[in-house]
């Protein structure tokens, strides 16, 4: 690269001018020395350090060899270019192999050019050298970095290989796992990680398809873990995962003290709101109310107030399962309750619509542990959603089977696929699905998570398309639990 610094070592003057001409004529820096005692003192002396030292072998005072091992004592980097004659080749080859000399040219040389060109090539080798350990100091840092951000964070993070091999568990994982690191790093995740986060992991790679998500975990002492699940890249265009473990009891604590005070307030207008829906309903069958704008402002009034009703009743049931009431668990037989919530549409936006509601359910359902009660709310909820989202006329799917000791039920829409942005909130209470219409509460999702977690499963937003979205629920069958 032209301005780049070169030292040219050799006793004699003639050749050494002439090589020190070619190369400024090329834009190099130039300094020149007249044997190697010359050169080391200019070596030692300068205020810049030197891409390229071009030295004769043969001199007086210090030879070529001993001049390197003393300038490679005060700079590494510095390449070196010999200038040897053929009865000295040997020697220039042992430079190469012994003192780390870049190349060497025969004396004399046949065409000036040859030497520009070497020397070329050996400020870009001393570049690149550069940049190399550049880079690998930056990547040290940023591991010694990562491992104390690692070490003293409170979050537990696990991370794994493309082949399923945890690669990462800092200190805080270790604890809330109660096992040594090096009993976990290496080791298969399905083979040491607690059942439960062996089966959200496989869930998530087969249901979530590996999807960004975070999904709420109930721990053995009553905490609450928020799980975080990613895909990280590695080499061969093959994905690991890291999953991050965050304590959010506290958290749970203070949202069940918000619905808390937030269902006192339901319940105060509760009594109130009834009677008003029930004032409505007589105006409603006056003859004189019937008509004109009056009529359609109590029909509006009246469907208002009953979705004010419904969205009251949602809450308060919301409420009452994440409160943790009494949970009936007992064997239920699937096939049976499919065909109860099939008959028990009858009215409601499936009915209205005129959807056609398709259960195809493989025979030999194993049985799952639930309480009936619950999963006959979860099964409603999941359906009514999807009714929401549905144009008149379609058709809701829902499937059933059984696959590694769980029972996979997935209930499909034709509506609108839903929004990438809008995935990680789906579950969530407050959240507003823009390809819904008004026919449920909105709280359709919330209420089928905070079931799903009572019963020990899982839910997840299955493979999207370009339309439509499905909602797959994972439960343990009776034999598993």
């Amino acid at each position: 690269m032209p301005g780049e610094r070169v030292l040219v070592v050799d006793d004699n003057d003639a050749f050494r001018s002439l090589m020190a001409t070619h190369l400024q004529r090329r834009s190099y820096t130039l300094e020149t020395a007249r044997d190697g005692l010359d050169a080391l003192q200019i070596v030692r002396t300068a205020q810049e350090p030197f891409a390229v030292m071009v030295t004769d072998l043969m001199m007086p005072n210090m030879s070529g060899l001993e001049l390197i091992r003393e300038v490679r004592k005060l700079d590494e980097h510095v390449q070196v270019v010999v200038i040897t004659a053929a009865a000295t080749l040997e020697t220039a080859i042992s430079a190469m192999r012994a003192e780390g000399a870049y190349d060497y040219l025969l004396k004399p040389l046949e065409v000036i050019g040859e030497l520009s060109v070497a020397v070329e090539r050996a400020a870009a080798h001393r570049r690149l050298k550069l940049e190399r350990e550049e880079l690998q100091n930056k990547l040290a840092n940023e591991a010694i970095r990562l491992q104390t951000l690692l070490a003293h964070t409170g979050d537990a993070i696990l991370a794994a290989d493309a082949k399923e091999s945890l690669s990462v568990v800092n200190p805080a994982a270790a604890r809330l796992l109660e096992r040594e690191p090096n009993a976990l790093v290496g080791h298969k995740a399905s083979e040491v990680l607690p059942p439960y986060l062996a089966t959200l992991l496989l869930n998530w790679q087969t249901v979530g398809s590996k999807r960004p998500t975070t999904i709420e975990v109930p721990w053995s002492d009553s905490s609450v873990q928020m799980v975080s699940l990613t895909t990280i890249g590695q080499s061969g265009g093959e994905d690991g995962w890291v999953m991050v473990l965050r304590d959010v009891t506290h958290l749970k604590r203070l949202d069940s003290l918000r619905m808390h005070l937030l269902t006192e307030a339901a319940g105060k207008i509760r009594f109130p709101l009834a009677q008003a829906i029930i004032a409505l309903a007589e105006l409603n069958d006056v003859p004189e109310a019937k008509v004109g704008r009056t009529g359609d402002l109590i029909q509006k009034l009246v469907r208002l107030w009953d979705r004010i009703w419904q969205w009251m009743e949602g809450l308060l049931a919301l409420v009452q399962i994440e409160a943790g009431g009494n949970v009936r668990l007992t064997e239920v037989d699937l096939a049976v309750l499919l065909d109860e919530t099939g008959k028990g549409l009858a009215t409601g936006p499936v009915h209205d619509k005129g959807l056609k509601l398709e259960i195809k359910a493989l025979p030999d359902i194993p049985m799952v542990r639930a309480d009936p009660d619950l999963l006959r709310q979860l099964l409603n909820g999941l359906v009514i959603r999807a009714a929401s989202r549905s144009q008149p006329g379609g058709a809701i799917q829902m499937n059933v089977h059984g696959h590694d000791h769980q029972v996979w039920i997935d209930v499909s829409d034709q509506g609108p696929a839903v929004a990438e942005a809008d995935l990680p909130h789906i579950f969530e209470k407050t959240f507003v699905d823009t390809g819904s219409s008004h026919d449920g509460t909105g709280l359709e999702l919330a209420l089928v998570k905070a079931i799903i977690e009572r019963l020990g499963g899982q839910v997840w937003v299955g493979s999207q398309g370009p339309v439509g979205s499905t909602i797959t629920v994972c439960l343990p069958t009776a034999a598993a639990s």
